[in-house]
């Protein structure tokens, strides 16, 4: 779910087998890390003084993840569950390694790319060869896979109309303390007024949709009453890794909802490293009680529940809640519908059958007083 704007400034890999080689920086005074506004925007380099994310593993559920200097001993291999030849560190189309990338990039000098949370660690899942066919049953296996290799966090930059299996495998994740972030999807991609993709679509995921350098969301961004947050997701640059034929360098800038999907996995990284003991529910808590209000007052069809804040999310003071917030609302509404009656049932409530009951003792009490005084009358009589 990116979009590719500019490919330039490519290295070739000399021989294979080789670690690849980054091309030289342009001859542009703007270098690759200033290319990377959005660092400013959430204020990374404060964020990067409280944690840089060590401990966390976040699934990256794509493409696979190939080399590149960038990456060099940041991604663990996972698994492959794509149909064909390779592992998950193979990536034949890129998307996933550039998710990677802008995760847990290392960054280095000015013309090496930095990411979220540098200090964590990628989990390869190869759910798919290339951005279409990801395969609809691969995601939920790929979810249940990441859940029980350690993942703590899982990054979905991909999606649609997944089989029977999503809703239950979001679930397994959520009961093993895990949080799944997937992209709203890209107008691009699919038809007008398909609504938010799979698996973002599914209760209990924060769906993340994108905006610009100037706050304002992504046209080319799917919205709907699911999208939990906004983040960057527009002119960013990304790695270009290994693979598919592909030169090792940069996409010097890239659009899309799989960008902020990446952006916001790790802002999830630092929230777990930073508060190591933090449920799920919790890290979700902070990331959507902490946003900056966006569009229209509350939890709109565009920003959610508003825009990305790193360092807030990362220090405010905010009260743990007794389960996801991302359902209650749905277990709100399920509770008043099996609390209505059905037809022929007692339609009271618990205060006036009260009221029914205490009323009846009396007329019952009423009539046994009655009923002595006339036996007393006939008796005397």
């Amino acid at each position: 779910m990116r979009s590719l704007r500019l490919a330039t400034t490519f290295a070739a890999v000399v021989l294979a087998g080789v670690v690849p080689v980054v091309a030289a920086p342009s001859a542009s005074a703007e270098t690759r890390r200033d290319r990377q506004w959005y660092l400013k925007t959430l204020d990374v380099a404060a964020a990067h003084k409280i944690t840089q994310g060590s401990g966390v593993v976040v699934a990256v559920l794509d493409t696979g993840v190939g080399k590149h200097p960038d990456l060099d001993g940041q991604v663990v291999d996972g698994v492959s569950l794509a149909a064909g030849e390779g592992t998950s560190l193979t990536d034949n189309d890129g998307h996933g390694s550039s998710m990677a990338g802008l995760i847990v990039a290392k960054g280095g000098n000015a013309d090496h790319l930095l990411g979220i949370a540098p200090k964590a660690k990628v989990l390869s899942v190869r759910t798919g060869a290339g951005r279409t066919g990801m395969g609809k049953t691969n995601i939920p296996e790929g979810i249940r896979w990441a859940v029980d290799h350690g993942a703590k966090v899982i990054n979905i930059s991909a999606g649609g109309k997944l089989e029977d299996g999503g809703p239950e495998a979001v679930k397994y994740a959520l009961d093993h303390d895990v949080v799944v972030i997937a992209g709203s999807g890209n107008v691009e991609q699919f038809p007008a007024g398909s609504g938010v993709i799979q698996p973002a679509s599914i209760p209990g995921v924060v769906a993340v949709s994108a905006h610009d350098r100037d706050g304002n969301v992504w046209s080319g961004a799917i919205g709907g009453p699911e999208v939990v947050l906004s983040a960057p997701g527009v002119a960013i640059p990304a790695v270009s890794a290994a693979g598919g034929g592909r030169v090792v360098g940069y996409y010097e800038s890239t659009n899309g909802t799989s960008n902020s999907t990446a952006i916001v996995s790790g802002a999830a990284a630092l929230i777990r490293a930073k508060y190591p003991d933090l449920p799920a529910k919790d890290v979700i808590q902070r990331l959507i009680s902490t946003a900056d209000e966006a569009g229209a007052p509350g939890r709109d069809p565009q920003y959610g529940y508003g825009r990305l804040n790193l360092v807030k999310a990362l220090t405010a003071d905010v009260a743990p809640v007794a389960a996801n917030p991302l359902l209650q609302s749905a277990r709100s509404s399920g509770q008043a519908a099996s609390a209505a009656p059905e037809a022929g049932e007692d339609s009271l409530g618990p205060a006036l059958r009260l009221a029914a009951i205490a009323g009846g003792a009396v007329c019952l009490l009423l009539v046994v007083v009655l009923v002595l005084v006339l036996a007393l009358r006939r008796r005397r009589a």
